[in-house]
């Protein structure tokens, strides 16, 4: 993997970028979007949205790791941002990846926690590194998006795009 691994430490700001071409934004096709209230039955409704978006594009090899994920950015939307949520999904032609973004309106850096066996909670940044081809945090005017990527095999992603161009 091409990508840098954030230092981890309390407290400490995230490197929040492991894509290796920054500055090419990604071309996406058959992406979907949903505004999501600031409300905790927002997570079970992202998870099933993901999961019912991924058996669209025949991506259901990606279900278990897209639906930890997107639990993961929008818990954490939910407890650090207080309004609503905005989840989008989407293909990604160039970097040959399904990409989650979750937007919401708290401007602040992420930070990965150093966490002990028993805590309950600072696992979700860690849980992108492992699982996520590349991950990422975007400021943006309104706050910030968190987004992560996964990489399907060629010929699964292939048919998904097929059937993203013919969908209306």
């Amino acid at each position: 993997m091409n990508a840098t691994t954030p230092t981890i430490s309390r407290g400490a700001p995230v490197s929040t970028e492991r894509r290796p071409e920054a500055a090419r934004p990604p071309a996406t096709r058959g992406g979907t979007s949903w505004l999501l209230p600031s409300e905790p039955s927002s997570v079970p409704r992202a998870r099933r949205l993901a999961i019912a978006q991924l058996g669209v594009w025949g991506l259901h090899d990606f279900s278990d790791d897209a639906e930890l994920l997107v639990s993961e950015l929008v818990t954490n939307a939910l407890r650090h941002a207080g309004g609503p949520i905005r989840l989008t999904l989407s293909l990604c032609s160039v970097d040959r990846a399904f990409r989650c973004e979750v937007a919401d309106e708290h401007p602040g850096e992420l930070r990965v926690r150093r966490t002990c066996g028993d805590d309950e909670d600072g696992r979700g940044l860690h849980l992108l590194d492992l699982l996520s081809r590349c991950w990422g945090s975007t400021c943006t005017a309104a706050g910030k998006v968190v987004w992560f990527e996964l990489h399907p095999p060629a010929v699964a992603l292939e048919a998904a795009l097929e059937e993203a161009h013919m969908t209306p």
